[in-house]
Order: C-alpha cells, then sequence, then structure tokens
C-alpha cells in the first residue's frame, strides 16, 4: 500500500487536513476523516494540491530574461548587481507563499544587506485581518457551532469552503436561530440568511458600522446618512441590531476579496468594533496573513516610481506575477530577483529563481482556528532551492523573528472611525454615466486556472438587455487600467449597474487599480469603474 503522506492544507486558513499518495505515476488526494475541522472533506483549492505538485509548468530551472539559466550564473550576476547599488537601493519583498521561518530568513537577508527598504508584498485585502481589536474573543469552532445569530460579511463560503458546512448546520440547529448576510453580490450563502443585506459596491464596512452604531449609541454613528451613502434601509440595519443583540451566542464571520473591498482595514476593524458591541467572537476568514515589514507597500511603489530602488528581490512562490497590474512600475527596476514554482507565462526581465511550493515544505503557521504544522506532500521538484540556500549564498543570515498580529485598541480607533465615515458621506458622488462598478469574485473553484478559466462576466439582466446582449455573447471591459474581453452570463446576484468577475486568474486583475491611501499609506485594491460593450466573438 502506498504511504499517506498528510499535511495542513496551505490554500486558505480554515486548517484544512489532506493527505497525498504518489502511486508511481501521479498523485492522488486522499481525504482524511479522521481529522478536524474538515474530517475529509475539500474544496477546490485543497484539492489542486496534486496538480501543483507535478504541474507541468513547475519551474525547475532558474530563468534569465525568460530563458534557462545556471544556479551559478544567477548567483554571481546577483552578487554582481549587488556590487553596483548602494544599501538604499535594494528593497528586498516577501509575499504568500514564504512561511513564517522563512520570512525570518528574509528579514535577516535584508539586514545582511544594510536595507531598510522590507516590504510586505501580499496586497490581498484579508490580510487587514491580522489587526486585531483589543477585547475581542477569537471564534472557535464550538462557538460556530452553538451560534444563534450568525453574520456573514462577504463571501466566506468561497473563502472557505469546508468552513460552511458547520455554519450551515448551525444556522439549521434551532429554529429560533438567525443568520445575515451582508455582500454587494448574492452569492450562494445568502440563499441560507434570514435577512440578507446587499450595499453599493464598497460600503459594507459603513453598514458594520451603523449597526455597531444601532447597539452602541456612544459611538455617534450617523445612521440615516449611512443608510443614504450606502442604499440600506435604516430599517434593515436596525433588524439586524436586534438579531445580533448581546446575550445570544453569535458569531461574526468576515472574508474580504480583492476587487470587491475598498477599506480592507475598516471593513477588518468595524467587523470586529460589532462583535465587540453584539458580545460575539469574530473569525477573518482569508487565504493567507502576512506579517509587515519595514516600509509600507505604498512606499515602495513611491520609491520605484522616483527611480530611488535598483536592485529588487521579491520572495514568494507566486509573486509578483500574481499582480500584472504592478507590472509597470517593477518594469522601472534595473536589476530584478524573484522567486516562483511556475514559469511565468509572460516574465519579467531580470532572474526568476524555482523554489520549492508550500506543499513541499515543513513549518508551522495560524489556521483561524489555532496553531497547524505543515508537512511536505512530496519531495521538492528537482532543480528548486529552498529560499534559505538561496539567501545564504551571500553570507551568514540569522532568522530575525516578526510579529503577525497587531493589536489596537476600540478607544484609539473610535475616533478615526468617525472622521473616516464622515469622509466617506461627504465625499462628492460621481456621476456614473453608462459606467459600470466592477467587482471581484474569488470563487474556490477558480483557483489557478485549473478548473475553472474564469473568462465570464457576470451582468444583470437589466443590464444585458441595455447593451443588447444575451448569455454567451462576448463584451469589452476597459478600465483605467486594461481592456479585456469576456463572455456573458446574465444573473441577477449582482445588482444593476454591477458586474463581476473572477480575479484568481491574475490577467483579469490587470483591470483593478492597486490604490495607495493617502493618509495611511497602506495599499488597497477596490471595486473599479469600467466601460462595457458587446464584441464580436
Amino acid at each position: 500500500m502506498n504511504e499517506i503522506r498528510r499535511t495542513t492544507c496551505v490554500m486558505c486558513r480554515n486548517g484544512c487536513q489532506l493527505g497525498v499518495v504518489f502511486d508511481g505515476y501521479q498523485y492522488r488526494m486522499e481525504y482524511l476523516i479522521d481529522v478536524a475541522p474538515n474530517n475529509g472533506r475539500t474544496c477546490p483549492r485543497g484539492n489542486s494540491a496534486s496538480i501543483v505538485l507535478d504541474h507541468p509548468k513547475r519551474l525547475s530551472y532558474p530563468l534569465l530574461n525568460g530563458k534557462e539559466t545556471t544556479w551559478d550564473h544567477a548567483f554571481d550576476l546577483i552578487k554582481k548587481w549587488h556590487q553596483d547599488v548602494k544599501p538604499e537601493e535594494i528593497a528586498v519583498v516577501y509575499s504568500r507563499g514564504a512561511g513564517a521561518a522563512e520570512v525570518g530568513l528574509v528579514r535577516g537577508f535584508a539586514a545582511a544587506l544594510r536595507t531598510e527598504n522590507l516590504v510586505c508584498g501580499y496586497l490581498e485585502p484579508d490580510n487587514a485581518f491580522r489587526f486585531r481589536l483589543s477585547g475581542v474573543k477569537s471564534a472557535t469552532l464550538d462557538d460556530v457551532s452553538a451560534s444563534r445569530a450568525t453574520l456573514l460579511v462577504g463571501d466566506v463560503f468561497n473563502t472557505s469552503p469546508v468552513a460552511a458546512k458547520r455554519i450551515i448546520e448551525a444556522r439549521y440547529a434551532d429554529k429560533q436561530s438567525r443568520m445575515v448576510v451582508i455582500d454587494s453580490i448574492k452569492t450562494r450563502e445568502a440563499g441560507f440568511a434570514h435577512i440578507f443585506i446587499q450595499p453599493k459596491p464598497g460600503t459594507e464596512f459603513l453598514v458594520l458600522a451603523a449597526i455597531a452604531g444601532l447597539i452602541d449609541a456612544k459611538l455617534k454613528m450617523d445612521i440615516d446618512g449611512i443608510a443614504n451613502r450606502t442604499g440600506v434601509p435604516r430599517q434593515q440595519m436596525e433588524e439586524v441590531a436586534k438579531v445580533l443583540k448581546p446575550g445570544v451566542p453569535g458569531l461574526i464571520a468576515c472574508a474580504a476579496t480583492t476587487g470587491r473591498i475598498s477599506e480592507p482595514y475598516w471593513h477588518s476593524i468595524c467587523a470586529q468594533i460589532l462583535a465587540f458591541k453584539a458580545e460575539k467572537p469574530f473569525v477573518g476568514f482569508g487565504e493567507a496573513l502576512v506579517p509587515d515589514g519595514k516600509m509600507g507597500f505604498g512606499k515602495l511603489k513611491e520609491a520605484v516610481g522616483a527611480g530611488r530602488i535598483k536592485l529588487l528581490f521579491w520572495f514568494g512562490g507566486l509573486h509578483p506575477y500574481s499582480y500584472p497590474e504592478l507590472f509597470p512600475e517593477i518594469n522601472k527596476v534595473e536589476f530584478r530577483v524573484a522567486t516562483s514554482i511556475f514559469k511565468p507565462e509572460n516574465p519579467l526581465p531580470g532572474l526568476i529563481l524555482p523554489v520549492p511550493s508550500e506543499f513541499e515544505k515543513t513549518g508551522k503557521g495560524e489556521s483561524v482556528w489555532g496553531e497547524v504544522k505543515f508537512e511536505p506532500l512530496a519531495d521538492p521538484v528537482s532543480g528548486t532551492r529552498s529560499l534559505a540556500e538561496i539567501v545564504r549564498q551571500f553570507g551568514t543570515v540569522q532568522e530575525i523573528p516578526g510579529d503577525l498580529f497587531q493589536t489596537v485598541k476600540l478607544e484609539e480607533v473610535t475616533a478615526q472611525l468617525t472622521e473616516t465615515v464622515n469622509r466617506q458621506l461627504n465625499a462628492s458622488k460621481s456621476e456614473s454615466g453608462n459606467l459600470f462598478w466592477l467587482l471581484g469574485r474569488k470563487e474556490a473553484i477558480g483557483v489557478g486556472g485549473f478548473f475553472e478559466p474564469e473568462e465570464e462576466i457576470l451582468l444583470h439582466p437589466d443590464d444585458a438587455q441595455k447593451l443588447a446582449v444575451t448569455e454567451g455573447d462576448f463584451v469589452k471591459v476597459k478600465s483605467k487600467t486594461a481592456e479585456r474581453q469576456f463572455r456573458v452570463k446574465v444573473v441577477s446576484i449582482v445588482a444593476e449597474g454591477t458586474a463581476s468577475v473572477g480575479v484568481n486568474v491574475h490577467q483579469n486583475r490587470t483591470l483593478f487599480s492597486v490604490e495607495v491611501d493617502p493618509g495611511s499609506g497602506e495599499v488597497k485594491i477596490p471595486p473599479t469603474k469600467v466601460e462595457i460593450w458587446r464584441v464580436s466573438a
């Protein structure tokens, strides 16, 4: 019998346990019914583990300007580039795909290079769940099962599909149980809700602030102003406040999707303020958490744009190739070194170094339910080198640990929240004219394009009629950053004037801009305005 190799799935933070068997020809998934939290169930993301291990596009040799080269040549070149620049002209970026110990090594690598330009390059909005509001209880699996008043914000079911079963079981365990869903797209989880709220794009955090303000008037939220701004009736928010009242066992669960959330930090904090006021445990579902560096990503963009960075290291499994929208800026850097597990379709000039995937590493991490361990499902692909092997080519590098979570206090954020809400309410409303709001959708089935190429755009029936298109027709979508063609799918889950595309496929992400908040310097990828028109296939 072939050995079952077990690990914790790395594709989201639900901490699912899965196994893989190699039968001498290919890798095959095994479903481990004896271990929580998934007890044998695995979503499309988890099921892609066996695909990742021996995918034909796995990178097994360094690339220089898109062509194969040797490791020795790659290291010699990096050392030469290093000699040609000053420490302040070097930036070191790390992203998802590097474990906690590896991030510590990257910190040590930056210190060895004597650069302060150490940057977190994981730009997904779910990374804002690193901010923890003091006094809010982290939810446990028992809390989920015991919940009789559940609020889901965003697309929780597609972010962590396996967690959906326990949430739905709690919803039907007691006739008195109530479930509320807040999302700008009416996803399938809305079908289980007693109350579904579909706010205007990017305004979910305002609705959360208003409901918290209805539970505790001391927050002094402008409820009617928020109702007008978000399009959500005051009465509906009052109904939710009653459902979530303190004293009822419940749960506040939150997800955040690229191109769907306008203010990631406030999306996370407002959900936690509501959890605090409603006396409910909180859980923020996402794909990964990556700690901050010494420099914010917005500052890196500014430094690159000003020509101050000449040598850029970017460590991670897929990055920067998950962010093609950043290529114009990255192209301004003279010397580029990136790691990747796959051979990029359109590689940037510079070096790309092959590294093992997360399924081929040992390490520790944090799921939403606590600490987890990772074990290799297979030996690393031949020709790859670990991050440790790479950085230690350049001398002694000590691991420097960093803090993953940042605690914020309610009294510190309350004034900032009031200011942010007022700024949103007073902002002039830009007329959309014939433009559409484009929202990102990150369905589990779309992971890596393995099972679903994400070539469809969702349009409301009334919008399809205005554009004179029907199901299966093709349209062009143009934002201020890109233009792409999609096949039309007519559905009523998106509101009129709103369209949605999948953002698992990297090229679709080019339609969305990477924006820098002028106040905080935080980076965000919010919904965007686009033109849409019919074209021939």
